[in-house]
């Protein structure tokens, strides 16, 4: 016989069970207190670059667009952010809590009641309604009206 095939008797035993613990001890989760209403993470969509959408889209949370976007956002919530990149570009009509430029955005802007932020490499053009607005060096072609929350519709 080789030293390498020992019978299946001569195996070491090892006894099963030994090692668990004793189950009347158990710790058990008390559910006398309901748990506390979890509030869900702000949702974020992204249209990277080289991207290119056409039509309505609602969202939930923010957007940051990269690439190409023609049609109509809305974002109802209080959550409603949209970023366009400097390589972004975004053509239609926005409705939108808030609203940061750094590419182009052309059409009819609708910030009322939030803040609209266009950065210095931001080239928009169009009807911008807007809350706050803050200009740093972007190149503004619009019609822009300040909204106050007791003016919007």
């Amino acid at each position: 016989m080789d030293t390498d095939d020992t019978p299946l008797n001569d195996a070491p035993r090892i006894p099963l069970g030994a090692a668990l613990p004793d189950l009347s001890h158990l710790p058990t989760l008390d559910l006398t207190d309901p748990p506390a209403a979890v509030t869900p993470a702000p949702r974020h969509s992204q249209l990277g670059a080289g991207w290119r959408f056409e039509g309505e889209a609602r969202i939930d949370g923010t957007l940051t667009v990269a690439g190409e976007l023609q049609g109509h956002v809305s974002a109802p919530g209080r959550e409603g952010h949209l970023t366009i990149t400097e390589t972004g570009r975004v053509q239609g009509a926005l409705q939108v809590r808030s609203l940061s430029v750094l590419g182009r955005a052309e059409g009819d802007l609708d910030v009322s009641g939030g803040r609209a932020a266009l950065h210095a490499s931001a080239v928009v053009s169009g009807r911008l309604r807007y809350g706050q607005l803050q200009v740093n060096g972007a190149e503004l072609n619009a019609q822009v009206e300040c909204v106050r929350p007791h003016d919007s519709p």
